[in-house]
């Protein structure tokens, strides 16, 4: 659906009819603030709004290379002054792959796009936000956005995002240049905007009109595959007014402002359990020598940098990337007895005590010391983990040893099994350290209770 949800950019159930509302408070700007500051507005209630405009992608010759990210920060300035949102520095690279043959213009990967949008959102839901708003300012971003939307539902995350061409339609503007099968490019729409929001950027002098010949990304080179345009313009940009572009851009900050309230509104996706990855047979291995411990080389380094991956994506707070660690019904003892099983508990789980404050910030190094290979691609580990916490005070406690940072450490046993290209935590057994006065670190209550997975 071409325009879904009236630029809203995913597919959820908006709950029917909105409130009245009254005057929005103004909102804030995320990097203008400390963290002490950041904290109490990065709420479960809050919305996030991420700008997302190109700094160096060509508008012509007419035009910056930094056209998008100017009209993204002016956009977001507005929706700041008219809405209760949390405003994220802007991104400023991103999907552009229409425009590389003119120098200065710069895209990332379709994937390194949806991912860096992924990883950005998902660093700030660890404070507490689940809406988020991509002020998007592009076409061929549209694609990554979409994906980055569906990876986040399912981890409860809302991502919504701005179909801009829709938006720019709703303009109550006649557009006089010709109109084209293929999407116009710095003409009169762009240019006109842009003399609205910072004429001093624009130079009509040199400002041409031309129509590219053909499809597909833009190209310098007449007659190769893609849309021929010397000058990078596809459209009349002689046409434009500072008058068009303050009708563009109300209409565009209207829409945004609409999508917004409509999130604010709208249902969370419900979390659901990491996607298992495909199962492709394991490639020949190349024969290697064994080792005293049973243990190829080249196994015993695999099975080494399970620990150091998973202290990386413990602080990284990647639950599901942590559950992907494990094998499909790999489990966790605690010493208490309690066991999780499969990748769902283990990973609803941690994403759980990811949203627990103790836990933000916190560091669970493992260290392995003896490695044992067994037969059938098994493997068990024995050795040593941390669990620290940020020193960091709750708000309101004070007193001597407020910000004492805890620590947590004992022995740990993991049982392994060789997959593909790594090696699975099949099974983890560890012990805890005498207290020394301090709480056990928490291990939920009921670590199966999404549907009692775990069991005993």
């Amino acid at each position: 659906m071409r325009h879904a949800m009236s630029g809203f950019g995913v597919a959820v159930v908006v709950a029917a009819g909105l409130a009245a509302q009254g005057p929005a408070a103004p909102g804030v700007a995320l990097g203008d603030l400390s963290w002490t500051e950041a904290e109490p507005v990065l709420t479960p209630g809050s919305l996030v709004v991420l700008p997302l405009g190109a700094a160096t992608a060509q508008h012509g010759p007419h035009l910056k290379l930094s056209s998008g990210e100017r009209l993204a920060r002016y956009l977001a300035a507005r929706v700041q002054s008219a809405a209760a949102v949390v405003i994220a520095p802007p991104l400023t690279y991103h999907f552009y792959p229409a425009f590389l043959e003119y120098p200065g213009s710069t895209s990332l990967s379709e994937t390194t796009s949806r991912d860096a949008t992924i990883e950005i959102v998902r660093a700030l839901a660890r404070y507490g936000p689940r809406r988020f708003y991509v002020l998007n300012t592009g076409t061929a971003t549209m694609l990554p956005l979409r994906d980055a939307a569906q990876a986040l539902a399912d981890q409860g995350i809302l991502l919504g995002y701005t179909d801009f061409d829709y938006r720019l339609a709703s303009a109550a503007v006649t557009r006089q240049q010709t109109p084209t099968r293929s999407a116009a490019h710095a003409d009169e729409v762009e240019t006109s905007m842009m003399l609205y929001v910072d004429p001093g950027a624009v130079d009509m002098r040199k400002a041409v009109r031309e129509y590219g010949l053909g499809t597909g990304p833009f190209t310098r080179q007449r007659d190769a595959p893609g849309t021929f345009s010397a000058s990078g313009v596809f459209g009349d940009p002689t046409l434009a007014t500072r008058e068009k572009g303050k009708a563009y851009v109300d209409a565009v900050l209207a829409g945004v402002l609409e999508d917004i309230e409509k999130m604010r509104n709208a249902s969370l996706p419900v979390a659901r359990g990491p996607r298992p990855p495909a199962s492709r047979p394991a490639p020949a291995r190349p024969a290697e020598d064994r080792q005293p411990n049973g243990c190829q080389l080249s196994d015993e380094r695999g099975i080494r940098a399970v620990a150091e991956r998973y202290s990386y994506l413990w602080r990284q707070m990647d639950a599901e990337s942590l559950s992907h660690m494990f094998s499909v019904d790999g489990d966790m003892r605690h010493s208490d007895g309690t066991i999780e099983r499969g990748q769902q508990v283990l990973y609803q789980n941690r994403l759980e005590l990811f949203r627990r404050r103790e836990y933000r910030g916190s560091v669970h190094p493992i260290q392995l010391n003896d490695v044992r290979c067994l037969a059938g691609g098994t493997a068990i580990a024995d050795g040593k983990w941390e669990l620290r916490f940020d020193g960091t005070p709750a708000p309101g406690v004070t007193g001597r040893g407020a910000s004492r940072a805890k620590r947590h450490s004992g022995w740990c046993t993991l049982v392994l099994v060789r997959g593909e290209s790594t090696w699975a935590i099949q099974a983890w057994r560890y012990t805890v350290d005498p207290e020394n006065g301090e709480p056990a670190p928490t291990t939920l209550k009921q670590p199966g209770f999404l549907g009692r997975g775990g069991g005993h």
